[in-house]
């Protein structure tokens, strides 16, 4: 149960024996050190197969969950780029795709925790003096002993972030007339730990709020667990036709289809649209996930289904906080004449994010992306170019010599795919290997190399990305025809 609903929604709207690779990357503010063994952290979240008071899951997601995966992912004390696979996980779909929230929030928390300490040692005794909670201070403790950088005095303040969240669920609710209908927790994925987000879970409690994205952490607070489909339910359908379908077909109760996988004006909209109305009555919302774009999907989409006869639920998630829900309510009030009650918002970051200058997954952009369902690879696409994930089975093609007049302007990483062969002067960056560690002497020299020179894609990766790319475009000539 320590996981959050969607992830059990889409395994029953899934296929939860599937074998499938997610990859864990983070797309901005690199390079970056990884502090853990990568097969070691895996087992350390391992869930148990123990139902805890589940229920409602077919016996394939209960197998999936004693199923067995295989990891590649950056060696322990190697540093790695903006954008590179950090960590493939290959197995069952459920199991997999279950551990989503912990690799994000967790090792995306310890990464930033070692790479300021080495990069930035000046600054840990500012950034890095107050934790949020007991376990996010032994965490901190332990990744500054892997690194072996001293640790500073680290004192917990759960009172003052406790206060800091309940002033902000305070207002948010404030915002929407006080209806805790209208309003969802869903930041377990930006929390560092899980008893930092029942903490923060517990204060947006009191401050109004009754449904949180956690699972575990609804159960123990008493409240709701919500939760809607992800990008990874449109990828393993393969197209949003298939995907909304699915889940209006196969989960009872209200369900959402997200609109952004491909493209939210060109093939989410238009076939969320199709879905409804071969199927009028049944209760259904979109979720709209695109920041750059929203304002103008939201505009969009409420013309068209008021055009159609339709009211679905809407809603609105990605980047939100006070001010943001206070522009959405704007136009909602203003412009749409939506009904309150059926406009929702979901805070993520905002609501959970520390009151302190500790690192957080919004510094970092951390994602956990589906990127091979059986034997098709497969992408995120969104609306923003820049949120696009790598396809196949990824792994990094390390520059073994990077000295030298000869490999200045050679990248220090090549995105491949398992089992290809390394191009000239690079080697397979792997586990096993311990020699692919910081470069010396050189720290400043490698780092800006890291930035100027991008990860660039091997043969066999651009070959999986054009074919994604043939596929996302057919998927939109199918929802445009």
């Amino acid at each position: 149960m320590l996981t959050d609903l969607y992830k059990l929604v889409m395994a029953n709207a899934g296929f939860p024996l599937r074998r499938e690779t997610f990859v864990l990357s983070l797309r901005k503010g690199g390079p970056w050190i990884m502090p853990v063994d990568p097969n070691e952290f895996i087992q350390s979240i391992f869930p148990s197969r123990s139902s805890g008071g589940l229920t409602g899951m077919t016996s394939a997601f209960w197998e999936a969950l004693g199923g067995d995966v295989h990891v590649q992912g950056i060696p322990k004390g190697a540093w790695f780029g903006n954008r590179e696979p950090v960590l493939t996980l290959t197995g069952p779909s459920a199991l997999v795709s279950n551990m989503e929230a912990r690799i994000i929030g967790e090792l995306s928390f310890r990464i930033q925790v070692a790479t300021l300490a080495k990069l930035h040692p000046h600054t840990i005794d500012t950034r890095l003096c107050v934790a949020t909670c007991e376990r996010e201070r032994e965490i901190i403790l332990e990744t500054l002993d892997a690194v072996g950088v001293r640790a500073p005095e680290i004192a917990v303040d759960t009172d003052g972030y406790f206060k800091h969240i309940l002033d902000k669920a305070v207002e948010l609710m404030g915002i929407v007339g006080g209806d805790p209908s209208r309003v969802m927790e869903a930041g377990y994925r930006a929390a560092s730990c899980i008893d930092q987000h029942q903490l923060a879970v517990e204060a947006a409690r009191d401050g109004g709020f009754k449904a949180t994205s956690n699972v575990l952490v609804a159960q123990r607070l008493q409240i709701s667990p919500v939760g809607t489909t992800g990008h990874e339910h449109t990828q393993r359908w393969g197209a949003d036709y298939e995907a909304f379908t699915a889940v209006r077909d196969m989960i009872p109760g209200d369900v959402t289809y997200l609109l952004d996988t491909y493209s939210t004006r060109h093939s989410g909209l238009p076939t969320a649209l199709r879905v409804m109305q071969e199927d009028p009555e049944r209760p259904c919302s979109v979720r709209f996930d695109s920041e750059s774009t929203m304002r103008g999907d939201y505009l969009l989409a409420t013309e068209l289904f008021r055009e159609h006869g339709l009211e679905p639920g809407l809603n609105l998630g990605g980047g939100f906080n006070a001010d943001k829900t206070r522009q959405f309510e704007a136009l909602r009030t203003n412009v749409t004449k939506w009904p309150a009650e059926k406009q929702r918002y979901m805070y993520g970051q905002y609501l959970v994010g520390p009151h302190v200058p500790l690192p957080t997954r919004g510094d970092v952009g951390a994602v956990h992306k589906l990127s091979q369902t059986g034997s098709r690879a497969t992408m995120k696409f969104s609306d923003n170019p820049e949120k696009s994930s790598s396809p196949g089975k990824p792994v990094v093609f390390r520059l073994a010599h990077p000295g030298g007049a000869d490999f200045t302007r050679l990248p220090l990483g090549i995105i491949g795919q398992q089992g290809e062969t390394p191009p000239d002067h690079y080697v397979l960056l792997e586990a096993s290997d311990p020699r692919y560690a910081p470069y010396g002497a050189r720290k400043e020299e490698w780092v800006t190399r890291f930035n100027q020179l991008p990860s660039s894609n091997s043969p066999a990766t651009q070959a999986l990305v054009d074919q994604c790319v043939a596929a996302k475009a057919n998927t939109i000539r199918h929802a445009l025809s």
